[in-house]
């Protein structure tokens, strides 16, 4: 059987090669490995503003992975920056929402990470909370941060036949108001939203944590190979 071609979003970095310092589009080895590990084949994204060329994306992949990254910046939900906001990318933002309504639209295999679900939730016209405290764990990258309690009935708990998930956490920004057809599937201990599902586009799934980094655990990797599975249907 073919494996099916996931797409990975990318982060725009300028980085040093070969003694010069060159922009670059990147994304960490945690999610290809994952991809890997599941049975999927990961193609990196570039960042691109082209709207044929995001709906040839959206149209042509198997399965999309929208990766973690730097902070969405808040004018694409109506706000202005707050003290704690670092740096943005507008690039990226639109990329992004372009790719993932076309998702939706179609119903394409995704798995939204971290600032991937945040992107998910602005796409389709929700907000975040530019800041939260202690949610930054990235000491504990590849191990538990907190437990998540799941909703009984979603495709979430279907998958792990369990109500409760241990989970790592980095991130310092959390969904706010729910974009259109997102229903708010996990909460963290002090209510955060930690996953969303999307009417009408059961297969397109968002979580706040980084289940690349947990994939050695397999209820981190069934996340991914529930993509894959469905990518390759």
């Amino acid at each position: 059987m073919t494996r099916p071609l996931i797409g990975v979003t990318a982060e725009y970095l300028d980085i040093d090669i070969h003694d010069s310092r060159m922009p670059a589009h990147v994304a960490t080895v945690s999610y290809l490995r994952a991809v890997q590990k599941a049975g999927g084949v990961p193609v990196i994204l570039p960042i691109t503003t082209d709207a044929d060329e995001i709906a040839t994306l959206a149209e042509r992949l198997d399965g999309v992975v929208i990766s973690g990254g730097i902070d969405i910046d808040p004018a694409e939900y109506g706000e202005s920056k707050t003290d704690e906001i670092t740096e943005t990318q507008t690039d990226r933002d639109q990329f992004e929402f372009g790719l993932i309504r076309g998702l939706v639209e179609r119903n394409t295999p995704t798995l939204a990470l971290c600032r991937g679900v945040q992107s998910l939730n602005v796409a389709l016209g929700g907000s975040l909370v530019q800041h939260v405290d202690d949610h930054m764990r990235t000491d504990l990258h590849n191990t538990t941060a907190h437990t998540v309690s799941i909703e009984v009935n979603s495709r979430l708990a279907e998958l792990y036949d369990s109500t409760t998930l241990d989970v790592n956490s980095m991130h310092h920004q959390v969904v706010d108001r729910l974009g259109e057809g997102c229903r708010v599937v996990a909460t963290s201990p002090d209510g955060y939203v930690e996953a969303l599902e999307v009417d009408g586009a059961d297969l397109v799934l968002g979580v706040q944590w980084h289940p690349e980094w947990l994939r050695y655990r397999p209820e981190h990797l069934a996340l991914f190979a529930r993509l894959v599975a469905d990518a390759a249907t």
